[in-house]
């Protein structure tokens, strides 16, 4: 069960996206660089969840996010009329008692005029200001641009309490949807913990791109007892 008591104070102190477009050091040591690598490798290969997995992909939304179990999804407001108001998708999970993985998604109908105002200096400005209070040493930004979206980057290293934190945050602009994503790896390194992080970021994609549709990538290939064509 992917419930626990840090995700409702650390989704209650962590401005979404959306405030963030409004307002628009503790060292990690050697041991940061390491972890980096470790996790770049995952990145590299393919996600590779189990038949649990759960992707939260909303009509609405242009993208998709697979989790390996059901995520929690709470109902947020900026404003007190609640007119203003967003799913918050976020995802805990804690290994050995010393490590957690941690992730936040939100994602909001644009307009089209508005997706075009996304210039790459406008999306990296966003994304510093939805992350200046869970960042406290940023080591790069980075923006690429697809057929259909584009895309913001930033990874740094964060602090939850006096436990060090690996964080990355990411958007994704579409021609009708804007996607947020928040993921911290905290405490200890774990290899579950690292390689779910990867996994989850890794299944992060734009609907349209050439890819099998999440329900279907874990479904066994039915097997048909009609012959096969002669060569």
């Amino acid at each position: 069960m992917n419930d626990n008591p840090s995700r409702n104070r650390e989704d209650a102190k962590t401005p979404s996206l959306w405030s963030g477009l409004r307002h628009g050091r503790k060292k990690l040591g050697v041991f940061a660089p390491l972890r980096w690598c470790f996790l770049a490798c995952f990145l590299l290969s393919y996600p590779a969840f189990a038949e649990e997995s759960v992707t939260y992909a909303p009509e609405h939304c242009e993208f998709a996010v697979t989790f390996p179990s059901e995520p929690y999804t709470s109902r947020r407001c900026d404003d007190v009329a609640r007119e203003k108001c967003y799913d918050l998708v976020s995802y805990t999970q804690v290994y050995a008692m010393t490590s957690t993985v941690n992730f936040r998604i939100i994602c909001n109908p644009i307009d089209k005029d508005v997706a075009k105002q996304f210039t790459p200096d406008i999306m990296k400005t966003t994304l510093k200001a939805m992350t200046r209070e869970s960042v406290i040493k940023e080591f790069d930004t980075s923006f690429r641009e697809a057929t259909g979206y584009k895309q913001a980057g930033i990874v740094g290293e964060g602090q939850v309490g006096r436990t060090p934190t690996v964080y990355l945050g990411q958007l994704w602009i579409a021609e009708h949807s804007a996607l947020s994503v928040e993921a911290e790896l905290i405490g200890e390194p774990h290899p579950e913990a690292d390689k779910i992080f990867s996994e989850v970021l890794k299944s992060v994609h734009f609907k349209s791109e050439t890819e099998p549709p999440a329900e279907e990538t874990n479904k066994p290939v039915e097997e048909t007892d009609e012959p096969k064509a002669a060569d």
